[in-house]
């Protein structure tokens, strides 16, 4: 299967470039070619670790006029979500051998469900041009109950078999394993990633190279379950630009 190839680009502002690393406060912005757009805007917090707080927004596309247009375009609603997160990177556990650590908490409201999870990397030269990152992470993912609706019309009083369908919450446990070359010069990234999780039962690998093409424009190349029946292909570019 071949996912579609996504053009993006986006513009930053507030941001780490163009204001004193003393500035609390961080934000971007990124808009796509159907109108939609994704909004991140935190603050960083006075610990001695690096501490941030923010939240993430995907604003849907404004509907047209035209109810014909928004079928074409799958612009039927308004479909915007958002999601909170909080995040905490500080040194590595020096007698396991990595030399960072990543504590990150997330509630998505889009999705109903929550998230924490913590990662541990290690990075070693090999070399003047080449680097390499070995990065284990693991997290649990418990998501909310909810109701979905029937499709009948509301009743007063009618019993819950008949006003929807309840879907009771449940937890998933995922481990992530994923090696990294960086090619310092050619500005290119060779990803190796192997997860699994308890939703499956699973393994799933995946590769994928990362190309800086001109500037801020990047190119990834990536293949989910190389070798099986239905592997998942798909190309994304895109590319910030800092004011």
């Amino acid at each position: 299967m071949l996912a579609i190839v996504a053009f993006g680009g986006g513009v930053a502002f507030a941001g780490d470039a163009d204001k004193s690393s003393n500035d609390p406060n961080f934000g971007s912005r990124t808009d796509r070619p159907d109108g939609s757009s994704t909004l991140t805007v935190g603050r960083r917090l006075p610990t001695e670790w690096e501490t941030k707080i923010g939240t993430d927004v995907s604003l849907a596309a404004q509907p047209s006029t035209l109810p014909s247009e928004n079928f074409a375009t799958g612009t039927l609603g308004d479909r915007s979500t958002g999601s909170v997160w909080s995040s905490i990177n500080m040194p590595g556990f020096q007698p396991l051998g990595f030399d960072k650590t990543s504590l990150e908490a997330r509630l998505d409201g889009g999705k109903d469900e929550g998230k924490v999870g913590a990662t541990m990397s290690r990075t070693v030269p090999l070399g003047e041009n080449l680097s390499m990152t070995w990065q284990n992470g693991y997290s649990v993912t418990q998501t909310l109950a909810q109701t979905t609706p029937e499709s009948l019309p509301l009743v007063a009083n009618a019993p819950a078999s008949v006003m929807g369908t309840i879907t009771q919450p449940t937890q998933a446990r995922t481990l992530d394993q994923t090696l990294k070359f960086n090619v310092a010069p050619w500005g290119t990234t060779f990803s190796a990633d192997a997860s699994s999780s308890t939703a499956d039962n699973q393994w799933h690998n995946k590769l994928s190279i990362e190309q800086t093409v001109a500037g801020p424009l990047k190119i990834t190349t990536s293949v989910e379950d190389p070798g099986s029946a239905v592997p998942i292909k798909s190309i994304t570019a895109g590319f910030k630009k800092v004011w």
